[in-house]
């Protein structure tokens, strides 16, 4: 890729600038697990339940051996920071599992990509995603809780993995853009637009941050950061949107809005955004530095027992790339660093 740090040089190239034109054969991209590789992931939750531990006491990909797999997944990590930025396992049996099972299964399978990140003041390391009934409307409901199509954003944490346990009835399909891609994207046609999105944006942090915080960053958190020879997007265009809400925010100025839709039009544009539906057993890995992901509204099943569920992890990776402060720190907190546990 072609990013300078003494200046934002631009085209990047390499994997990372990806269009889907390019991923039409998804191998590219998924890998179909080997009986052998099923058989072995099985028998590492089946010793962690014996021995009676839960997902939160995987301390080491040492509690959940994977002599083998275990090398493919420290592979992808590379790949995820050096490559396209995500990529789908398919096979993982989930219908072997009740729910304290998948958690060890995603838990013990992440343990070797990275180390967990809390994903709220809470402390869960492990989120269902599923519709709790819950409006999209209301900017203090986070979308995982909805069944509405969302905007287009970045979790946190160096990677995010999604393990698809049931599929809705119809719609949830998974939508992914290559950040790098999009920055080309703006850089070719309106560079104007990149200087307000490297300034950054103050975020609606919807009560993940330390007490007092009024719910916002601190700090602009800029959308692109360039370290080391490598762009990376941070972008969440409902908290940059919903910011303006909060108490001492400034209301963004009408090229703020602009930059900000500009991006979302451009996640969601044909030519730069790859739509994958997940399957039960398909395990969705994202870096969150290099893409932005989506996903489409859904129906769901009427029977609850059968409605859509999927197991989100957040990890940070052993070697992440270098990120500026200000692009690192989501929550008040640091770079790189959790929401806050509240205090009981």
């Amino acid at each position: 890729m072609v990013v300078e740090e003494v200046g934002r040089v631009y085209p990047v190239e390499g994997l990372c600038a990806w269009r889907p034109a390019e991923l039409v054969d998804e191998t590219r991209y998924s890998t179909v697990l080997a009986p052998a590789d099923v058989e072995e992931i099985d028998q590492a939750v089946r010793a962690a339940s014996a021995a009676g531990m839960r997902a939160e006491d995987l301390e080491s990909e040492q509690d959940f051996l994977l002599p083998r797999f275990g090398r493919l997944l420290r592979r992808l990590r590379s790949d995820l920071e050096d490559g396209l930025g995500f990529c789908v396992l398919r096979g993982l049996p989930v219908d072997r599992y009740d729910v304290e099972e998948l958690r060890l299964l995603i838990m013990g399978l992440l343990r070797h990509v990275g180390t967990p990140m809390r994903q709220d003041t809470k402390g869960t390391l492990i989120e269902a995603v599923t519709d709790r009934g819950l409006s999209y409307d209301d900017h203090r409901v986070r979308g995982y809780m909805t069944r509405a199509e969302l905007t287009p954003h970045c979790d946190s944490g160096d990677v995010v993995g999604l393990l698809c346990v049931r599929q809705a009835r119809m719609g949830g399909a998974s939508r992914i853009a290559s950040g790098a891609s999009i920055y080309n994207a703006l850089a070719a046609k309106t560079p104007e637009i990149l200087e307000i999105l490297f300034r950054g944006f103050r975020h609606n942090i919807r009560g993940n941050g330390p007490p007092g915080d009024d719910d916002v960053t601190r700090h602009r958190v800029p959308v692109f950061c360039s370290r080391d020879g490598r762009i990376s997007i941070r972008y969440n265009f409902r908290a940059m949107m919903t910011a303006e809400q909060l108490p001492g925010v400034e209301p963004l100025s009408e090229p703020e809005r602009r930059a900000i839709a500009r991006v979302a039009e451009l996640a969601l544009d044909p030519d730069l955004c790859l739509e994958i539906m997940l399957r039960p057993g398909d395990l969705q890995l994202l870096d969150n530095h290099a893409v932005l992901h989506t996903r489409t509204a859904f129906e769901d099943h009427p029977d609850p027992r059968a409605r859509r569920l999927m197991l989100r992890i957040w990890v940070n990776l052993p070697d992440g790339r270098a990120l500026d402060d200000d692009f690192a720190d989501h929550f008040n907190t640091g770079p790189r660093q959790p929401p806050p546990l509240e205090v009981a």
